[in-house]
C-alpha cells in the first residue's frame, strides 16, 4: 500500500511539473505586440465602407455605430455611448489652404469652447489630413469633437465626431482610425 501510495504521489507530482513547464513555456513564446494597436483598432471597424448621404465620401464606421441623416447631416451614431460621426464634401473647394479657416468656423459657433490639440496625419489613401480636438460642455455632459479635414486640389472632405469625454479613452483611437479609412 505504501509502494501504492509513493506510486501516486509521483505520478501527480510529475504532471505538475510537466503542467508547469509547458504553461511556462508557452507563456514566454506567446507575444502579443501592443506597441502597434492599429491592428486592434482595425478588428473595431465594420468591415464595409458605408457612404455619407448624398455624398461621394465613405468610411468604415466603428462596430455598432448606425447609419442616420436629417435634413441638414448624415454620418454614423451609436446609440450606447452617443457618440457620432457626420461628413461633408465641399466640391469646387481645393483641401490646401482652407482646411484651418473651416475648422475655425466651424468651432466658432460653440460657446466655452477649449481647443486641446492639432495633429496632423495621412489617410489610408495617401491623403494629407488634419485633425483639430477641442473639448466643450452641453447640459452638464463634457463633449470631445474631433474635426477633421482632408482632400485633394479638386475638393475638401470635413468630418466631425462627437462623444462625451468620459469615453475618450475609448473612442478616440477608434474614430479616429475611422476616419483614416475616408474615401473619395
Amino acid at each position: 500500500m505504501k509502494c501504492m501510495f509513493s506510486a501516486i504521489t509521483l505520478l501527480i507530482a510529475f504532471q505538475l511539473f510537466s503542467i508547469m513547464t509547458f504553461s511556462q513555456s508557452l507563456q514566454d513564446t506567446v507575444r502579443i505586440d501592443t506597441t502597434d494597436m492599429s491592428m486592434y483598432r482595425e478588428l473595431d471597424l465594420m468591415p464595409e465602407y458605408q457612404y455619407f448621404k448624398n455624398t461621394n465620401v465613405s468610411i468604415r464606421p466603428p462596430k455598432y455605430f448606425i447609419e442616420f441623416s436629417s435634413n441638414e447631416a448624415s454620418g454614423f451614431l451609436s446609440t450606447g455611448t452617443a457618440a457620432n460621426i457626420v461628413g461633408f464634401e465641399y466640391d469646387q473647394v481645393p483641401y490646401l489652404g482652407y482646411y484651418e479657416n473651416i475648422a475655425d468656423s466651424a468651432f466658432s459657433v460653440v460657446d466655452n469652447a477649449r481647443f486641446i490639440t492639432s495633429e496632423k496625419g495621412v489617410t489610408q489613401e495617401g491623403y494629407k489630413a488634419q485633425y483639430f480636438f477641442y473639448s466643450f460642455v452641453i447640459d452638464d455632459v463634457d463633449i470631445i469633437r474631433i474635426m477633421f479635414v482632408t482632400g485633394d486640389d479638386k475638393r475638401m472632405i470635413y468630418m466631425q465626431a462627437n462623444y462625451p469625454a468620459g469615453f475618450d479613452a475609448l473612442l478616440r483611437p477608434v474614430i479616429v482610425q475611422s476616419l483614416l479609412s475616408v474615401k473619395f
